[in-house]
């Protein structure tokens, strides 16, 4: 094998692994964007007779949370108490929060119509119960 040949095979591989490291990006979902919406932290727990959503607010305004239900999609939003700024973070020079947001959707035999929210405002944690259809 002659030495351009080594190379080109080198170049080669390097370019699949480029290719292979820009697809799994594409794929990774981000708990932030740029234009200053962060994703909370939400645990989903299944029960017999309920769903709950225990979802986590830090700095979050929870006067300031909406809660809306469509087609089995939740959506979740929510204000930060005040604007959160990140200087030299990732590629970004500078990037503020302000708001909480993401959708879940929710099991077929949720019954959201009768959700029910309990507020934990010292640790700004948010329980969402959602009753399961009896059957």
């Amino acid at each position: 094998m002659s030495l351009d040949e080594f190379f080109e095979r080198i170049r080669r591989r390097m370019r699949e692994m480029f290719e292979e490291m820009e697809e799994e990006l594409a794929s990774t979902r981000t708990m932030w964007s740029p234009d200053g919406v962060l994703e909370p932290l939400v645990s989903f727990n299944a029960y017999p007779d309920r769903y709950e959503l225990v979802v986590d607010l830090p700095y979050g305004d929870l006067n300031a949370l909406s809660i809306e239900v469509r087609d089995n999609i939740l959506t979740l939003k929510c204000q930060l108490k005040r604007e959160i700024k990140f200087e030299k973070w990732g590629v970004f020079r500078e990037i503020k929060f302000r708001r909480y947001e993401t959708c879940i959707r929710l099991p077929p035999d949720a019954e959201p119509s009768d959700l029910r929210v309990e507020r934990d405002e010292n640790r700004n944690i948010i329980r969402i119960i959602i009753p399961r259809v009896r059957r």
